[in-house]
């Protein structure tokens, strides 16, 4: 264990000490943070300190396994901008804008019957997270496609199941572009569409994949898209692999489609 863990671990004791009872994560949310980054769970840090943990089994309702259109906006949301823990425990999306957060609470809700709690963001700028802790969901949802851990080291694709579904296809679209795409200006009377995604420099191939996978979605619609250009290389702080960024765009003559068939809700 290193010193912050340690320190955790203390705080943990301290508290149950003043509670006279193993606490709750609504009970200390700044701690519960604290235990989520630096041992993945809160109950993972109770563990450590030798205090009773509690584990989520809360049930979920049968209308969870119905493969539609909320089940496919949680997934998009969770490949693109949020997360699936690798033990499948949880899962949380981040976002600058409240209205995205509020959005993704509402669907899980809906699909679920599941209420999370809402966290300040730990990356660059400022941002949230709306988190949820539900093993069943967390498994339901990787079953269904959803991939789980640190996606910049897995290869995954968009579910068969949303592929074959044109609805589905275009609400898994509506949240990507949402997630990952950009509008910007070309020229005075133009304006473009821009969809980017980064893998590390060895899954780049099933990166790629995935790419064509997306452009293979908009098809469907008779939406046009660009080659895809491999950009810039970073390298990641806390393991130093090198990062690629591909990206495409809608091409000109496509662009009005794009917006009535999928829509730009930026």
């Amino acid at each position: 264990m290193n010193k912050i863990q340690k320190q955790i671990i203390k705080e943990l004791k301290q508290t149950a000490k003043q509670l006279k009872k193993s606490p709750t994560r609504r009970q200390v949310p700044k701690l519960n943070n604290k235990c989520i980054k630096h041992f993945t769970s809160f109950n993972k840090a109770k563990e450590r300190s030798g205090l009773k943990t509690t584990n989520n089994k809360f049930p979920i309702p049968k209308k969870s396994y119905i493969l539609d259109k909320n089940l496919t906006r949680i997934i998009s949301y969770l490949t693109f901008d949020g997360h699936l823990y690798k033990d499948l425990r949880g899962f949380y999306l981040s976002s600058k804008n409240f209205k995205i957060l509020k959005d993704f609470k509402d669907t899980t809700y809906k699909k679920f019957n599941l209420k999370g709690t809402y966290q300040r963001g730990t990356g660059y700028g400022e941002s949230y997270k709306y988190r949820i802790f539900n093993l069943k969901a967390g498994k339901l949802l990787n079953r269904l496609g959803t991939p789980n851990g640190d996606k910049m080291l897995i290869k995954f694709d968009i579910p068969e199941w949303i592929k074959k579904d044109k609805k589905l296809s275009r609400e898994y679209l509506r949240i990507a572009f949402l997630c990952e795409g950009s509008k910007y200006k070309h020229s005075k009377n133009t304006e473009r569409i821009k969809f980017n995604l980064n893998k590390t420099e060895e899954l780049l191939d099933e990166g790629l994949n995935f790419i064509e996978s997306i452009k293979l979605l908009l098809k469907q619609f008779n939406i046009e898209t660009t080659n895809t250009r491999i950009t810039k290389s970073n390298k990641r702080k806390k393991d130093g692999k090198i990062t690629k960024s591909m990206i495409f765009q809608i091409r000109s003559n496509s662009f009005d489609k794009f917006i009535k068939e999928i829509g730009w809700f930026k």
